[in-house]
């Protein structure tokens, strides 16, 4: 066996069928390795499509590898690898890189930045772990190292394979790569005295809550999630992040905590409990309604990756699958009435511009998105019949990718089971690609993704690899003309306006069915035929500029009382 059948073994005992990636020099002989070994790679348009495809697949099957050239196409990757590490998904970066036996300073090899390491330590930065297999005697150890930290922590890592070390001879792995929690004494005895805690607060409390936040998703404990609550029988809300990480269909849930920029009955729910059991919530400006959580630290408990805190204490290097599993084994049903909730999505606030008049669904308003002179005032559609007509699907036979901005906002509004975006790092482009990774892994549901004019122009070409692929996305194109959130919380300026592209003849021309909506019922026909259509198929829904989402309308409403700069953001 040689080393880079060793990897491609280790990752699909890890679950992966697809790898992705782009063909480069430096890299070739890993794409041929991978050829004969039987598993696919999925070559997109761009490394930033690369790198939010590999995130996408990776919240799915728990691991997502991305395989590069080195140098640009390693380094075009770093923005969406980053994004990964924030958002706690786990992605291997493979990159290919120069011999060995040239690596010295006075050659002068293509693709190099400053040393034959630079892009080592770029990628420490932005990974768990990180390695060049230069010595094929040590290279399985390193391999099964950094992809067991990857799997653990829920963090990208990076491996570089040097083009003479591509075949360099590894003895067959020793069974199967199992990733573990590792096990000590005085981690057992912190589990079970932070256990005992919990139970005793949780049991004294007369309004307890279950707040579930992203970690829950990664670490695969949405399950766990569902018997805790139903055994308890607690109200349950997640935090911005962590949208979906509870079933959405279920009755116990309540929706979406944002503090003051969220649902009002949802603000009042969590903030009046005397027991929050928070679990895998990442505390994030936007998801705490910009620091303004009022949750005391008497009333609280928080489980997150590697630790816990209860009330004050602090029970460090705990992890939140044995917190969990521990708490299901020490926790007793409760016999309080368990809580129902309708699963409507939150009140619409006070429109701020009116419909035109004779049609509700409309508006008549002028399209900024040419640049240059505006054009006549044309008809678009309200963002809350946007949101309407979104919520009459069957939310179980979608996956739904949501894009920055009032994309990944407009799908806050939505009831559903899965919902992927990139919140927290909050890096246009993501949606699309990620798209083709949550298709691939996810194949039983069809790919609808939100997303804005701005984001689909840094990442759009992608749209042909999902049809290479034969994944059929729905992709709603929500046309506002312009970079709407910097607009909402900046008021208008000529540099947030984006040129209008003939997005249906794009479209077409990648190989996707394509329709524009301007009214509530051309939006209602077009999901129509999109649903029934057997590939991919984008509808562009044309929106004003100063029509906004609730949330968005409440960020907008926090920076002018605020008198904060966007930088705030």
């Amino acid at each position: 066996m040689n080393l880079t059948e060793y990897l491609f073994t280790r990752i699909r005992e890890l679950g992966v069928e697809h790898t992705f990636g782009i063909p480069g020099d430096f890299v070739l002989p890993v794409y041929a390795v991978q050829e004969e070994f039987g598993m696919p790679t999925v070559v997109c348009a761009h490394e930033p499509g690369v790198g939010f495809a590999a995130d996408g697949y990776a919240r799915f099957r728990g691991l997502g590898v991305a395989i590069v050239t080195y140098g640009p196409g390693a380094l075009n990757m770093l923005n969406p690898i980053a994004c990964a590490y924030a958002e706690q998904s786990p992605v291997l970066v493979v990159s290919g890189g120069p011999e060995v036996a040239l690596r010295r300073p006075e050659l002068h090899l293509h693709h190099v930045i400053k040393t034959f390491d630079s892009q080592l330590k770029i990628f420490r930065e932005v990974t768990v772990d990180a390695a060049i297999l230069d010595d094929a005697e040590s290279a399985p150890g390193v391999i099964d190292r950094v992809i067991a930290r990857v799997v653990r922590s829920k963090r990208p890592g990076y491996l570089e394979i040097p083009r003479d070390r591509v075949r360099a001879a590894v003895p067959k792995p020793r069974g199967r790569l199992v990733v573990t929690e590792e096990a000590t004494a005085a981690r057992a005895g912190a589990l079970a005295e932070a256990a005992a805690e919990i139970k005793a607060m949780i049991a004294a409390a007369t309004q307890p809550v279950l707040y579930v936040g992203v970690g829950v998703r990664r670490h695969a404990l949405t399950d766990a999630m569902v018997t805790l609550a139903e055994r308890l029988r607690l109200p349950v809300v997640t935090d911005l992040l962590g949208k979906a990480s509870f079933p959405e269909s279920h009755p116990q849930f309540a929706g979406i905590y944002m503090s003051a920029l969220g649902d009002p009955s949802v603000r009042d729910l969590l903030d009046g409990s005397d027991c929050v059991l928070g679990v895998g919530v990442l505390a994030t400006d936007l998801g705490t309604g910009f620091w303004t959580q009022p949750i005391a630290h008497d009333s609280r408990i928080m489980i997150s990756a590697d630790r816990t805190e209860v009330r004050h204490h602090v029970y460090e290097d705990v992890s939140i699958v044995g917190m969990v599993q521990a708490l299901l084994s020490d926790l007793a049903p409760s016999d309080r009435p368990a809580p129902r909730f309708g699963g409507e999505t939150s009140e619409w606030p006070a429109a701020e511009i009116l419909p035109g008049p004779g049609n509700e669904s409309t508006l008549d308003l002028p399209i900024l998105s040419d640049v240059g002179p505006a054009r006549k005032p044309e008809r678009v559609i309200r963002v809350a019949d946007l949101i309407a007509q979104l919520g009459r699907l069957d939310q179980s036979r979608f996956s739904f990718v949501a894009d920055v901005g009032d994309s990944w906002f407009i799908g806050l509004e939505l009831r559903t089971d899965v919902f992927v975006a990139a919140g927290y790092y909050s890096s246009m482009g993501f949606a699309l690609p990620a798209a083709l990774g949550a298709g691939l892994a996810e194949p039983g549901r069809r790919p609808f993704v939100l997303v804005g004019d701005g984001a689909f122009q840094m990442t759009g070409t992608e749209l042909s690899t999902l049809v290479d692929q034969g994944v059929r996305p729905i992709v709603l194109l929500i046309n506002n003309g312009g970079y709407g959130m910097l607009e909402a919380v900046d008021g208008p300026r000529k540099y947030y306006e984006r040129r209008h592209w003939d997005y249906q003849a794009f479209a077409r021309s990648l190989g996707a069915e394509a329709e524009r909506a301007r009214t509530r019922e051309e939006l209602a026909s077009a999901l129509d035929r999109a649903q029934a259509a057997r590939g991919a198929y984008v509808i562009e829904a044309m929106t004003a500029r100063d029509d906004f989402s609730p949330v968005m309308s409440r960020i907008r409403a926090h920076f002018k009382k605020m008198r904060l700069a966007p930088a705030a953001l």
